[in-house]
């Protein structure tokens, strides 16, 4: 069978990436699907996750203004499907690019796989006047693309509510690719956080939290590793804050399970998510893990005070009190980071990937 992966790039350091790569070199592997993978503007140039060398990397250039830019996408999917001629596409991009990809591919099986919260797209850091009217007419042309697809593939069941998906919804979560028996170092006054620096990661509300109790706790220090995308400049604000001493900032790295075994806490303030892969692999690790009730990712995953803390979206007290116990209390790290490390067996790659291998055969 022959499958076709149209995605924005392959070549980031995100868990998307980290997932599509997983995914399509498992089908290609161990299920012998032909796999071919459809980027953008050189999203397929140098690559941080290694690909199998059968996939076959495509690429399309959409440089230019507007107008080029759809005449572009147009007549470059026209073309690598073409030559491609797959049995399946399974599309990971936005509704837009996915609504002009319709008007090309009617004849093709079309599995739209949902890797962002609807809300991500709605709340931009900069209002306008229309600001309101444009979030409600996004949110409705989401949802009617979303039901327009063949397949509708979701994180998780609380993804499948906010897109208000109906009788072609599936859920596969993803599969969780950090297999190890090592176990986080529990004692280390280490707070780690893994994420870009992005408006909807919310690492801003982190930094709010952690002015409060960083002078009460002097001995610990936190780790963020991610890269800055819109110059959000986090350094320079935990410098006014005046914790810029307590905070160590790196940019992505291929040895991220050692951050996770060396640290004693995971942190997430998010403001959107759809199911945050940091959260498996920090409990892959026996790491406790505490974040926001945000949508709507982390209560597909933390069951609160049993494998980790799940505090009221926003709630900034109760969030700063929760982090606090566990700071506090090497029991409870210990508690909740056992619970963690046994709740994701349910995440092993090849259980997922038999899922995905039944669903595409369905076709």
């Amino acid at each position: 069978m022959k499958v076709l992966y149209v995605v924005p790039k392959i070549n980031a350091e995100g868990g998307l990436e980290r997932i599509l790569s997983l995914k399509a070199n498992y089908l290609a592997t161990h299920y012998q699907y032909d796999v071919s993978i459809l980027t953008q503007n050189r999203g397929n140039k140098n690559l941080f996750y290694p690909l199998d060398e059968s996939i076959h990397l495509h690429d399309i250039d959409l440089s230019g203004n507007r107008v080029q830019f759809i005449f572009k996408y147009l007549r470059g999917i026209k073309k690598i499907i073409s030559f491609v001629n797959p049995d399946v596409l399974i599309v990971a991009d936005s509704m837009y690019k996915t609504f002009l990809l319709r008007l090309v591919v009617r004849n093709k099986k079309m599995i739209y796989e949902c890797h962002n919260s609807i809300h991500v797209q709605l709340s931009p850091q900069k209002k306008f006047f229309f600001s309101k009217w444009y979030s409600k007419l996004l949110l409705l042309f989401n949802r009617y693309m979303a039901s327009k697809m063949d397949v509708f593939v979701a994180l998780s069941s609380e993804s499948i509510k906010e897109w208000n998906i109906k009788n072609h919804g599936v859920i596969i979560p993803n599969p969780n690719w950090l297999k190890t028996d090592q176990k986080a170092n529990l004692n280390a006054k280490k707070i780690l956080i893994v994420a870009r620096h992005s408006y909807e990661k919310g690492l801003d509300r982190f930094l709010d939290i952690w002015k409060k109790l960083a002078p009460k706790y002097p001995d610990w220090c936190v780790e963020i590793i991610g890269k800055d995308i819109e110059k959000s400049d986090l350094q320079k604000m935990a410098s006014v804050m005046g914790i810029s001493n307590s905070i160590i900032f790196f940019t992505p790295t291929h040895k991220i399970e050692t951050k996770y075994l060396d640290a004693s806490i995971y942190v997430m303030t998010s403001r959107f998510e759809a199911f945050p892969m940091v959260l498996i692999e920090a409990m892959a690790c026996g790491l406790p893990t505490i974040a926001y009730d945000c949508p709507c990712g982390p209560r597909a995953i933390i069951q609160d005070n049993i494998n980790g803390l799940l505090i009221d979206n926003g709630d900034e007290k109760k969030f700063s009190t929760a982090l606090e116990s566990l700071m506090n209390s090497y029991q409870l790290r210990e508690m909740l980071g056992e619970n963690a490390k046994k709740s994701i067996l349910k995440y092993e790659v090849g259980h997922i990937m038999k899922t995905w291998d039944e669903l595409l055969k369905a076709f």
